[in-house]
């Protein structure tokens, strides 16, 4: 699962929720051109006004989107940075007035460079001047600077206390990155449960990436025991926002099903979220050409094009979808030294089921020479929960080791922890950007 999250510019609604402006003109985008959910003037309009009736600075940063995305008027980048330069004006203006907002919102426009020069040391003052007037989104901000080391020297503890501040702030982005953190163990144990229970929290109070990721964890069972109805219901939630992965996640439930009609309402599905570019879904669709389906027989020429597509993407899920098919032949010559080949570079990068099919060459040894030691490293790396096939073949290669096999494989785990999806959020800039000076 991908976890690239932004930063966020936010507005408060009617009843005081916080609203990500950019993630509702992103929706509003979806549903004006129609990808990844049916095409909806009207859905588009309802998001824009509300945005627009917000203040001169929010509905400078409407006309801006607007114009560069070309959304009921001409594409005019030019025009749309103008627009952006107008938004800063007023958000420093209000800044100055003490306004924490729109202060945060000024930091999330150096960020991008929308109407100023991009920078990032300036955004993350603004932030941190946000942050100190209160602003729970400035500190989520903040936080995910830290994380990342864009614009302040990189301090996981530093940014789990800031979000962690967020969160007691009621900021339901806050909750969900700690989830993610949580799952990953960056800047804390690694506790799956207390993930789930941070996207629970988060899910409840609307945040679509955490309603992805409560799906994908009640499906595999990871921190709390899987149940695929509870699953099916949480993707539903954020794939209705055209949350890409989750649209990619549930047509895998539904392309499995018998009935025709599910069949076709999840190709549908898994066919928008390729549309809106989701690896996830391609990887789905994919998997599905490979193995086949009751209502779609595979085509391995079709998947391995797919799959050869993901990895020159450098995605864990083509390399692991790869082996697969030199493993057992579908399309190619079996050829288990390519297979092996395959599910490490695909384990590397993180994925559990190249992990765990790594390990389980390993234990066998296939294509690789046999190794306990290795084949218990890659397995224990793969198991989500004790429930997991992975577990159960960690536990028959755990029975036939020696005590100094097992110490050597718990010295491996320590020094050696599973490999990282990457930064959080936006990837740092060059140091080098430049900015106009900060003032006071």
């Amino acid at each position: 699962m991908s976890m690239d999250r932004a930063l966020k510019m936010v507005f408060y609604d009617e009843a005081k929720v916080e609203r990500d402006i950019f993630a509702q003109l992103s929706l509003a985008l979806k549903n004006f051109r129609g990808v990844g959910m049916p095409r909806d003037e009207g859905a588009t309009r309802r998001i824009l006004d509300q945005i627009h009736r917000q203040s001169r600075a929010f509905a400078a940063v409407c006309y801006g989107f607007m114009r560069t995305k070309g959304i009921g008027v001409a594409r005019d980048q030019g025009e749309g940075q103008q627009w952006y330069r107008e938004a800063a004006y007023w958000f420093r203006e209000e800044a100055m007035e003490g306004e924490g907002i729109s202060a945060n919102n000024l930091g999330y426009l150096y960020a991008k460079g929308l109407g100023v020069p991009e920078n990032t040391e300036i955004a993350a003052e603004w932030f941190r001047e946000a942050a100190e007037k209160g602003s729970a989104a400035a500190l989520y901000n903040l936080g995910v600077c830290y994380l990342n080391g864009w614009g302040v020297q990189q301090d996981a503890a530093r940014a789990v206390d800031l979000l962690q501040q967020a969160c007691d702030g009621d900021d339901v982005s806050a909750a969900s990155v700690l989830a993610y953190l949580y799952l990953e163990g960056r800047g804390v144990k690694r506790d799956p449960a207390k993930s789930f229970e941070y996207n629970l929290r988060a899910a409840r109070a609307g945040n679509v990436e955490a309603a992805s990721a409560l799906g994908y964890a009640l499906g595999v069972g990871l921190g709390a025991e899987r149940n695929v109805e509870a699953s099916i219901s949480w993707f539903e939630m954020a794939a209705n926002e055209g949350d890409a992965y989750a649209q990619a996640n549930l047509a895998m439930y539904f392309c499995h099903s018998s009935d025709l009609k599910l069949f076709n309402r999840g190709w549908t599905m898994l066919m928008q979220s390729c549309e809106q570019g989701d690896v996830s879904a391609k990887y789905q669709m994919a998997q599905i050409l490979i193995f086949g389906v009751t209502h779609r027989e595979a085509d391995y020429a079709a998947a391995l094009d797919i799959a050869m597509d993901l990895a020159e993407l450098s995605h864990p899920g083509g390399y692991h979808l790869i082996g697969v098919m030199y493993e057992h032949g579908l399309g190619v010559p079996v050829d288990m030294v390519r297979a092996a080949g395959w599910y490490e570079r695909a384990a590397r990068k993180g994925s559990a089921n190249g992990q765990a099919a790594l390990g389980r060459l390993y234990a066998i040894g296939g294509g690789v020479r046999q190794d306990n030691v290795r084949a218990y490293y890659w397995l224990k790396l793969a198991s989500p929960s004790p429930n997991s096939q992975a577990w159960r073949e960690m536990e028959t290669v755990r029975s036939r080791m020696n005590a100094d096999e097992v110490r050597e494989s718990d010295r491996m785990l320590q020094d050696q922890p599973a490999p990282r999806r990457g930064t959080f959020g936006l990837k740092p800039l060059p140091k080098n950007s430049f900015g106009e000076p900060r003032k006071s």
